[in-house]
């Protein structure tokens, strides 16, 4: 139950590369010209953020920690994004930075003075283009009746799968290496991650090449990507009883979910069933049973009443009970105490956006029937928790067809922590892959 509205798949071709996918910065403030921070404005092809910041440490001889930024950008695209570094350090700053652009992709585009640092965070959004390629006439216009309809009604926040690696494994390891740290008791084994965690990964814990710190900076890396996972998985659950309680009065709900939730009791933990190497599309199918399964769960515990006040909800996304949510697109985390129709008309007008946990350390949880269901993808990891948004939208989308090519230039912006490809899936209903990088230049 990835996917949140039930129009057919769009056959098309898109590819995550530098040509065909362009991503621009929106900073959250204006630069104010003065102070001891320099603000870089540079445009990356085929770059990390962080290959980026090791090419001007090493070109201005700086400490990698003291350059700042907003944002990670895709490697596989042209970005522009802003970079700060301590303003003193800057003598001969555009013959050094000249040096640096000939050997590699880069150029800076404009530079400033600001009164400090760039933080992660200090980010209004992102605006893209995207090319799709290989469209038809009658496709074209599906695709824009459909951008048209998501871009009113908001889609599902997930994690995209950059999030994850090439291979799709990197949560595998930073569930082994919060299980390592914790000592956590579960129902689950979690001996086989542990030594899933050796296989893939042996330079966390053999490589002599790599500093304490470096080692340290990976596991954080590995860690939060198992965060998002969870995220990823609760989601799929919120999906999934949203489309449910869209198409269903509440008698026919409890005749749907007694089916799934009767299996269940006879099989394994659903969240566990998603704890193995991804091979192609299984994992996929893995994720979808564990939605379901503990949806279904959670739907057969509620009163008929409940039920049938969840069917009533008229958007695209259904509020729970408790939901803990936030002013959209900023601002302060309250609970929804109660999910009535001028609440759901508020969400509607993006108000305020539910959200999710990144499981951590003095998690903020959410009440009654949003912490009930939340309560099934929760973990000990010995990390900081947060939360994000559930349900987010597009903004100032633009669509424009060339028949001759057969490809639509989009253009769109997208608030901070939202991924680009998680919407084109949601647009084109399809499951985007990782390009190595011979394909993707």
């Amino acid at each position: 139950m990835y996917f949140a509205y039930s129009h057919a798949p769009i056959s098309c071709y898109f590819a995550h590369s530098s040509r065909d996918f362009v991503v621009q910065e929106l900073p959250l403030y204006d630069f104010s010209g003065s102070g001891e921070h320099r603000i870089l404005k540079v445009r990356k092809k085929n770059l990390t953020t962080f290959e980026l910041i090791s090419i001007i440490a090493k070109a201005f001889n700086l400490p990698k920690k003291s350059i700042g930024y907003a944002g990670l950008k895709d490697k596989n695209a042209t970005t522009t994004q802003h970079l700060s570094i301590p303003a003193k350090s800057t003598q001969d700053f555009f013959a050094r930075f000249d040096s640096i652009a000939k050997e590699y992709d880069i150029k800076l585009l404009d530079s400033t003075l600001h009164s400090n640092k760039l933080r992660l965070g200090h980010l209004k959004g992102n605006r893209f283009f995207v090319r799709i390629k290989k469209l038809t006439p009658a496709n074209a216009k599906k695709l824009e009746s459909t951008l048209t309809h998501i871009a009113q009604n908001g889609f599902p926040n997930f994690f995209g799968f950059q999030r994850f690696g090439i291979n799709g494994d990197n949560y595998l390891l930073g569930r082994a290496l919060s299980a390592q740290r914790t000592k956590s008791t579960t129902t689950i084994n979690e001996a086989p991650y542990i030594s899933l965690l050796a296989e893939l990964a042996p330079e966390l814990c053999h490589s002599p090449s790599k500093s304490p710190k470096q080692k340290r900076v990976m596991q954080e890396f590995f860690i939060s990507s198992y965060q998002s996972f969870l995220f990823n998985a609760w989601l799929r659950a919120r999906v999934c009883l949203s489309a449910w309680v869209r198409d269903s009065n509440a008698t026919d709900l409890q005749e749907i979910t007694r089916h799934y939730a009767a299996q269940a009791l006879e099989s394994k933990p659903p969240l566990e069933s998603t704890f193995t190497p991804p091979l192609e599309n299984s994992l996929q199918s893995a994720q979808d049973t564990c939605a379901i399964t503990l949806c279904a769960q959670f739907l057969q515990s509620l009163p008929k009443a409940t039920l049938e006040s969840l069917c009533a909800q008229p958007q695209s996304f259904t509020l729970l009970d408790g939901d803990l949510c936030c002013h959209y697109p900023h601002g302060k985390l309250f609970s929804l105490d109660s999910a009535t129709r001028a609440e759901c008309e508020r969400f509607s007008q993006q108000g305020f956006s539910p959200t999710g946990a990144l499981s951590g350390q003095n998690l903020k949880a959410p009440s009654t029937l949003a912490g009930q269901l939340e309560q099934s993808f929760i973990s000990p990891i010995p990390a900081p928790s947060s939360r994000r948004y559930a349900w987010v939208w597009a903004s100032d989308v633009e669509f424009d067809y060339k028949p001759e090519f057969a490809q639509a230039e989009l253009h769109f912006s997208l608030p901070s922590g939202a991924y680009a490809t998680s919407f084109l899936e949601q647009v084109l209903k399809q499951h985007l892959k990782p390009q190595s990088p011979t394909q993707s230049k």
